[in-house]
């Protein structure tokens, strides 16, 4: 057994020695050459890696504006809903008032038939009166208040298209930016 680990180092040895030295040069050669292609290759991960990092603090950006677009637009919903929802209150009391003017009016007169008759005295007459006049300045009042809320709800509805076209260009260059990257990677094969 030693016998025959010395002869396998004396072959390795006289490998080793009559070896051309030319092959270690070309080796030498070869591996610069490698070494190049190698640096080139991670000179170009880098970058690729550099590229991606900017696209991710973009899209992080992006989606940033685009939930503080989202969160924006569901308040001014929930504003143009509050604002509709009142103005639709609005509406009913006027039209309660208009019904209870009308019937105070019937009454009014029913009652004025009845003074002439001397079946009911002046005085009811003079407060069925100032309901009617009390239910005009109310139906007046509400009608201002109908108008300032249907203004303010015109604005605010403005403001709503608005946001919901901001929230589509955000959706649209998201959308783009996708593309372009799905164009560049075609492009590089």
């Amino acid at each position: 057994m030693k016998r025959k680990n010395i002869w396998t180092l004396f072959c390795i040895i006289g490998l080793y020695l009559f070896t051309p030295q030319q092959s270690y040069a070309q080796s030498g050669a070869t591996s610069a050459l490698n070494k190049s292609n190698q640096e080139q290759i991670v000179q170009e991960i880098l970058s690729e890696v550099r590229q991606l990092r900017v696209e991710v603090q973009r899209l992080k950006a992006n989606a940033y504006q685009t939930q503080v677009a989202i969160e924006r637009l569901r308040l001014q919903q929930e504003q143009v809903t509050r604002l509709t929802r009142e103005i639709s209150e609005v509406r009913e009391r006027i039209s309660e008032t208009k019904t209870r003017q009308v019937k105070m009016s019937g009454m009014f007169e029913e009652t004025e038939k009845q003074v002439k008759a001397g079946v009911i005295p002046q005085s009811e007459l003079k407060r069925i009166s100032g309901e009617i006049d009390e239910l005009k300045q109310r139906e007046e009042r509400l009608t201002e208040q109908e108008s300032q809320l249907s203004a303010e709800l015109d604005a605010e509805r403005v403001k709503l298209i608005t946001l919901n076209r901001r929230l589509d260009e955000l959706g649209q260059e998201a959308a783009g930016a996708g593309d372009e990257k799905r164009t560049d990677k075609k492009d590089d094969k």
